[in-house]
């Protein structure tokens, strides 16, 4: 029998930049807790899997975080089709959470703003 080892996590640029911003969130009092990829979420047999960002948990509830870069020359965030198919599967198939789908916008505000949309 082999030993199970956990995969190393490790955040792109965009996930750590936005992993601080929960932090002020978090220090803030506006969020209880949040994880980087703490599960994974199967959406359909044969290795269908969905492996959500960030769960933030609110006081009142709990939240999905997909982060994704930003695509300057559409002015959307950058998704392939099937990250977009799966976020949307797993809002149908979970309704109890609300998935939001984030990403960094340096062209609004002074230096930039989160923007998100969001899933149910």
């Amino acid at each position: 029998m082999k030993p199970v080892i956990a995969k190393t996590v490790r955040m792109n640029k965009t996930e750590a930049k936005y992993g601080r911003y929960l932090d002020t969130l978090l220090n803030d009092g506006k969020i209880l807790d949040f994880r980087y990829e703490p599960f994974s979420i199967r959406l359909a047999e044969e290795k269908c899997f969905y492996h959500p960002d960030f769960f933030v948990v609110y006081e009142d509830r709990f939240e999905i975080h997909e982060v994704k870069a930003y695509d300057r020359s559409t002015g959307k965030p950058l998704c392939k089709d099937d990250a977009l198919v799966k976020v949307k599967v797993a809002s149908t198939v979970y309704p109890w959470w609300e998935i939001r789908m984030v990403w960094w916008n340096p062209t609004l505000g002074a230096e930039g703003e989160w923007e998100y949309r969001t899933f149910k």
